[in-house]
């Protein structure tokens, strides 16, 4: 199985929670939903025409937090914009909302950074991908009318394309997880090799996948425990995919 990697880097991160409404809070990783939107970006493809082309069914991601991070809250001054002039505030019915944001856990040196892996049933997919993270320069990028991934103050950026070799194996097994795991893959945390320093493992339930009608489907919801601090978690699981680096990774599902 052909596997694409790419790490996802930046100063500050938001991914709202789909059942926010007065206050933007956040998720600590880009749901996968999120994820498929920036591939499809990169691709060119246009808005709410993806969800099918990217379904559970067909294409695997998995991420992991490589960099510990953390949130805090801000208010942030949100602008109704229908024209250019409407920039500099002077358009009425502008707000000021509070705003959960992802930063480093010292935000004065470190970056968030994601480790994303990828793998499309679509061949010719995987090579349109290989050659826009593989070949291309780190940096920005987008073909599609995705949302940007930061300002020129708070930049997100892609780097680090590699191309790799996996396997998916079912077997009921103890091994360390690179990435995110799945509760319903997860047999247990291997809580005696773990040291309380070096994990902060909290649980999520975020969005997977959309429908054409941009609804979350019955599958569509999927618990994920995450390690705050970054690198592997020590865990028994029910399958998992085997990188030829030795690495073991699980898809969000």
């Amino acid at each position: 199985m052909k596997i694409i990697s790419f790490h996802l880097r930046g100063k500050m991160a938001h991914f709202r929670r789909y059942y926010s409404n007065s206050s933007a809070l956040s998720y600590f990783i880009p749901p996968r939903t999120t994820l498929v939107g920036i591939i499809a970006g990169l691709l060119g493809r246009e808005r709410d025409d993806y969800y099918d082309q990217f379904s559970l069914d067909v294409c695997k991601i998995a991420v992991a937090a490589c960099a510990p991070v953390k949130k805090c809250m801000q208010k942030l001054n949100l602008l109704m914009v229908k024209k250019v002039g409407d920039l500099n505030g002077s358009a009425e019915h502008h707000s000021q909302t509070a705003t959960e944001l992802i930063i480093p856990q010292n935000i004065r040196t470190g970056i968030i950074d994601y480790k994303i892996w990828v793998h499309h049933r679509d061949k010719k997919i995987m090579n349109e991908l290989e050659q826009i993270l593989i070949t291309g320069t780190p940096g920005y990028k987008s073909l599609g009318i995705s949302v940007g991934l930061g300002t020129a103050f708070n930049l997100g950026w892609l780097e680090g394309g590699l191309i790799t070799e996996g396997e998916d194996r079912e077997e009921n097994i103890e091994l360390p997880v690179d990435s995110v795991i799945p509760i319903k893959k997860l047999i247990g945390i291997q809580a005696q090799q773990m040291s309380a320093a070096e994990y902060r493992l909290v649980k999520e339930e975020i969005p997977l996948e959309f429908n054409s009608q941009r609804q979350i489907t019955e599958r569509g919801l999927g618990n994920m425990v995450i390690n705050l601090n970054g690198g592997s978690v020590p865990a028994k699981v029910k399958s998992y995919t085997r990188l030829e680096s030795g690495s073991f990774i699980m898809w969000m599902e």
